[in-house]
């Protein structure tokens, strides 16, 4: 790691973020998953070095370091970016977004325009306001989804603090219970020591807040996300495992159908935990020829 910082906002605001990889490398922001933290991207620090890529990873509101704010739409959060690439003297980049940090990745082309590259979505969530992509997701995803459309009041009840502080202190036993429904791909790479620790320790530095950051999500992910698909016209690679578990494959089929420059690769039995890992090397070289091109 090259830094992990926090910066603070004119409007006194604390955002959480860490660098990765060659600090002198072209610029690429990372976009964590859910729950977790800037610490994500320390999975692909390595691959980042080696390709000379400057990776940034920002804590969402609620997570890590950064401070929380209300529910508000996914198109509002570019501004956290757009303040810490001011602040470390960054013009262009690219971004990378991972799971659920797809979404916030997409609003980042739509409201920042020119300032942005490209983009790299890996098996990222659709608008699970659609119905039809809430199907083939976990138990817990569809009772999360359903109480925040539903009974918003219960959603802390079985996603709140007591959750929030359980994971915190035992994320080894829900990866004990995800496996269950994993592909093997993902049970080899939630074997790897290295991989796992990482997992655990993003997990526990993005709970650190309590649940905060998650529930805020839950609201954003159904909410309208404040822009149009349309609206993002940087060059976007998809990338999804076609055994993906978590999120399905019709999540990046969906997004790909209505980005209007999208290229979909689908890596034939990769799982939701493997992907980033297993792909690192070809996601990241990828956002390095898109740049030499544009």
């Amino acid at each position: 790691m090259i830094e992990d910082g926090v910066f603070t906002a004119p409007s006194g605001r604390r955002i959480g973020f860490a660098r990765y990889g060659d600090p002198k490398g072209a610029a690429v922001f990372y976009c964590h998953g859910l729950p977790s933290s800037r610490l994500e991207a320390k999975l692909v620090e390595d691959t980042a070095r080696r390709l000379h890529l400057h990776l940034i990873a920002l804590d969402r509101p609620g997570y890590g370091r950064s401070d929380p704010l209300p529910p508000a739409a996914i198109a509002d959060w570019p501004s956290d970016l757009e303040q810490v690439a001011d602040h470390l003297q960054i013009k262009r980049f690219s971004i990378l977004g991972v799971s659920g940090g797809g979404p916030y990745a997409l609003a980042g082309g739509a409201r920042l325009k020119t300032r942005v590259v490209n983009l790299s979505l890996v098996c990222p969530l659709g608008p699970v306001a659609c119905p039809s992509l809430r199907r083939g997701m976990s138990t817990a995803a569809h009772l999360a989804f359903f109480l925040t459309q539903r009974a918003p009041w219960a959603l802390p009840w079985f996603f709140g603090e007591p959750t929030a502080r359980f994971l915190r202190r035992h994320p080894d036993r829900v990866f004990a219970l995800l496996r269950r429904a994993l592909p093997e791909k993902d049970h080899e790479a939630l074997a790897n020591s290295e991989i796992y620790h990482a997992l655990c320790a993003t997990v526990r530095q993005g709970l650190s807040q309590g649940a905060k950051g998650v529930l805020r999500d839950f609201h954003q992910y159904l909410k309208p996300w404040g822009f149009a698909l349309n609206e993002v016209e940087q060059p976007t690679t998809l990338w999804h495992g076609s055994a993906d578990t978590v999120v399905p494959l019709s999540h990046s089929q969906y997004l790909a159908e209505r980005l209007p420059n999208a290229t979909l690769f689908v890596l034939p039995a990769e799982g939701h935990y493997s992907l980033p890992v297993n792909g690192a090397s070809t996601i990241l070289a990828s956002i390095v020829q898109i740049r030499q091109s544009s």
